[in-house]
């Protein structure tokens, strides 16, 4: 007994569609020399702490915040909302020794990474 038509077009195929399974992984093999070369030097070590910490936007508008870790060169933040980050802040963390203008390196949520500028 033969299928009838489906209502709304054809049958769509059983099998993948090939052209889109090699075009998906020439996309995701990316040569070892155009990753970014900053990933394989080691990080500096962090220390892991739970201090209070604030940031301040050019606009003025401050937001408090705690630290979660920190090294030298930067801080993880967590923030209790998850509203994004601009760019540049300035951070004031003293009870970690941590103070000036800093770039939001990421933010996932109500955490965020920030380097300082030096």
């Amino acid at each position: 007994m033969a299928m009838k038509p489906r209502l709304f077009g054809t049958k769509k195929p059983d099998s993948p569609d090939l052209g889109r399974i090699q075009r998906t992984l020439q996309q995701s093999a990316t040569p070892i020399a155009s990753r970014a070369t900053h990933q394989n030097l080691p990080r500096a070590e962090r220390a892991k702490v739970y201090r209070e910490a604030a940031v301040a936007y050019d606009s003025g508008y401050r937001r408090k915040g705690i630290v979660l870790d920190y090294s030298a060169n930067g801080a993880r933040l967590r923030f209790p909302t998850n509203e994004n980050l601009p760019p540049m802040v300035y951070l004031y963390a003293r009870a970690v020794g941590l103070e000036g203008p800093a770039r939001v390196v990421w933010q996932h949520g109500s955490e965020a990474g920030l380097a300082l500028e030096v």
